[in-house]
């Protein structure tokens, strides 16, 4: 009987130690809001219903942009993300950055270029 005390002591530590130790701050993109796929909705001249830009936010700070050109013809880039409190950070393999203010409000995100001020509004995908 004791034996068996000091076994489930020594497993209920184990999983303490598992459970706590695996806490950390590294992975702050794990419990951000903009995780997932956002189709855009609308732009500075109004609503958007083809050729539809698409952000997909992956929990590891990576992720991809859908992009179109003028011929409806579609590309897709990898990107890396981070936030710092409302601003939202874009790199692309090419060396191009965009910096947007960002909120989301229900199943909508909302980015405000900090250059130009234009607004663009993306769905949950």
């Amino acid at each position: 009987m004791k034996a068996l005390s000091n076994c489930l002591r020594l497993l209920a530590i184990a999983v303490a130690i598992v459970t706590f130790g695996s806490c950390s701050d590294e992975n702050d993109y794990y419990w951000s809001p903009l995780i997932g796929d956002w189709v855009l909705v609308a732009d500075e001249y109004g609503p958007v219903d083809t050729d539809q830009n698409i952000f997909s936010f992956y929990g590891d700070g990576s992720g991809q942009y859908v992009d179109y050109d003028n011929w409806g013809q579609s590309y897709t880039y990898n990107i890396y993300w981070d936030t710092d409190g409302t601003a939202l950070y874009i790199s692309f393999a090419d060396g191009q950055d965009w910096m947007y203010l960002w909120a989301v409000n229900g199943n909508n995100l909302y980015l405000t270029d900090v250059d130009t001020g234009s607004q663009l509004v993306f769905a949950m995908y």
